[in-house]
């Protein structure tokens, strides 16, 4: 039987690769697809605080306008976490380079920040923090994949910081491989097998 989840999202990034990652048995909708267009106001200060922020607002808005309530809405927050930069940007990550959000300004600015530090470091991590709420519940999961930044950028497939990422073990970016290789070994992949295994439980209590 298939499942009903509202994603808290309007990246057609962020859409196409939990649409990817997903099986076909959870029907993913976006906020564009349930009507949603208001602003989010995305002030935690963890990347867990954003995610159930993204997530209570969205249920209070369909229980507000008596909508029909989905299967679970859930949301993620991701952080780009560089040991050099003492975590930064973090929490930042979409907006690195400030308002509106650009991703080849924030790499960019990643590039830079890192250049005046001096130094060889360059290890680094993203995170991926996912919120599910279903039936009054709600539940948080972490997806993480460590790597390092590139001195510069690489590949044409991706967004965000992936033209820069190098996870560990490979010598490729993240711009660099398929959707499948990237989906199998990143942070959101990782950490939308943990909304799965979440679902999963769900379906058999």
């Amino acid at each position: 039987m298939t499942m009903k989840l509202v994603f808290a999202t309007n990246n057609k990034h962020k859409l196409e690769e939990v649409r990817q990652i997903l099986p076909p048995v959870y029907d993913i909708l976006s906020l564009s697809d349930i009507g949603f267009t208001g602003e989010i106001e995305e002030n935690g200060d963890t990347l867990e605080a954003n995610s159930m922020l993204k997530v209570r607002c969205v249920t209070d808005w369909l229980k507000a306008r008596g909508k029909d309530m989905p299967d679970g809405v859930f949301a993620d927050d991701t952080g780009l976490e560089v040991a050099a930069l003492g975590g930064a940007p973090g929490v930042h990550t979409a907006r690195y380079a400030g308002e509106p959000a650009n991703d080849a300004a924030n790499r960019r600015k990643l590039l830079e920040e890192l250049r005046k530090t001096g130094t060889a470091d360059r290890r680094a991590c993203f995170r991926t923090v996912v919120t599910l709420e279903r039936n009054g519940r709600t539940e948080q999961a972490e997806g993480r994949v460590d790597g390092t930044i590139a001195t510069e950028e690489h590949g044409a497939g991706g967004f965000g910081y992936d033209s820069l990422f190098i996870p560990q073990g490979g010598q490729r970016c993240f711009a660099e491989l398929t959707a499948n290789e990237k989906n199998s070994i990143s942070h959101r992949g990782r950490a939308m097998e943990e909304l799965r295994k979440l679902l999963s439980e769900a379906q058999t209590s």
